[in-house]
């Protein structure tokens, strides 16, 4: 197998000087060469040795590389269900299996993280790649797993992936952790200011499921280095710790919900914009509405999509004929 998954042909030559043993054709068998009863067994060894060797360079392969991307649409909320798709959020849930792999396996050579980075850049140079042929209008948005980022060589790293993909970093969305926005120091500020001058966009991933703080996002915003906060809703679904006297257990927490909402609303009081990720029925779509959230993006709204379905999305929204598909891709299998 060569490095593209191709199966490779292998032509053997015969040194000079050596007797080649060859076969001869009887009523469609062959026979073995002569003095040499060990033969096919040898072949047989020889052919489980190959294949053993190609299985395992495939295993390795498969474990190193990114699962084929799956979409989920953006939408701009509307009223009255007049909802506008953006662009698309790469789906991080059906990332999971890979995440772990590369980035919390133990590993003497490579640093969490070096390895969180390097995963972060397969992942951006994945993405842009195949947002490359989008329609203007469209905007990619990519949460990065590196809990230090962005560092010192972030913007290097990314205008790599940017050059040799061709996707322009104004059409480009950022998701960061908090560890990584807190980072009090001027190149964290640099990298932040660079990225919003360009045009791209930057959003606090994770706010509500980790200890956030309201003074980090307060200097965010005022320095003007965030541009918003992205909120799974799913937190407002109620704990199995929940204790209830009777009856059946709510679709959302009402403590939750009245938590959340005077949060995100003093997250809106900074200026900063609210997307709601994971709205997966109509309550969380319904809570996302009435807190203001700008942005949106879950089941109830489109399912997860291959590249070739999201990129139908974009035509049809952008008035483009749709193109006869020729061939079938690996991932729309």
């Amino acid at each position: 197998m060569d490095d593209l998954g191709r199966g490779a042909t292998s032509v053997a030559t015969t040194p000079q000087g050596l007797h080649v043993g060859q076969t001869v054709r009887v009523d469609g068998l062959s026979e073995l060469p002569e003095g040499k009863p060990d033969y096919a067994a040898s072949m047989a060894e020889s052919s489980a040795g190959m294949f053993a060797t190609t299985l395992r360079s495939r295993r390795a392969r498969q474990k190193s590389a990114l699962p084929p991307l799956r979409w989920l649409p953006r939408f701009v909320l509307g009223r009255n269900g007049t909802d506008k798709v953006i662009g698309a959020q790469v789906d991080m849930s059906q990332l999971w299996l890979s995440v772990p792999r590369r980035t919390l396996r133990k590993s003497r050579r490579k640093s969490l993280g070096q390895q969180q980075r390097e995963f972060d850049s397969d992942l951006l140079g994945n993405a842009c790649s195949q947002a490359a042929t989008w329609p203007e209008a469209m905007r990619l948005m990519v949460s990065l797993e590196d809990d230090q980022a962005p560092d010192g060589d972030f913007n290097g790293r990314l205008n790599t992936v940017l050059q040799n993909s061709g996707f322009p970093v104004s059409r480009l969305d950022l998701v960061f952790q908090e560890s990584g926005l807190a980072q009090d120091d001027k190149e964290t500020c640099y990298t932040l200011s660079a990225l919003r001058d360009q045009g791209c966009q930057i959003f606090l991933g994770g706010f509500g499921s980790a200890p956030s703080s309201l003074s980090l996002l307060r200097e965010r915003a005022v320095g003007g280095l965030l541009d918003g906060v992205q909120f799974d809703t799913s937190l407002l679904a109620p704990s199995d710790m929940t204790w209830r006297q009777s009856g059946e257990a709510p679709l959302l927490d009402e403590g939750a919900v009245l938590f959340y909402r005077a949060a995100l609303e003093a997250v809106k009081a900074l200026g900063l914009k609210v997307r709601g990720i994971g709205l997966d029925f109509p309550d969380l779509l319904a809570f996302a509405q009435k807190v203001g959230c700008v942005e949106a993006s879950g089941t109830v709204l489109a399912a997860p999509e291959t590249t070739a379905q999201i990129s139908e999305r974009f035509e049809e929204n952008a008035g483009r004929p749709r193109r006869r598909r020729m061939a079938r891709t690996a991932e729309g299998l």
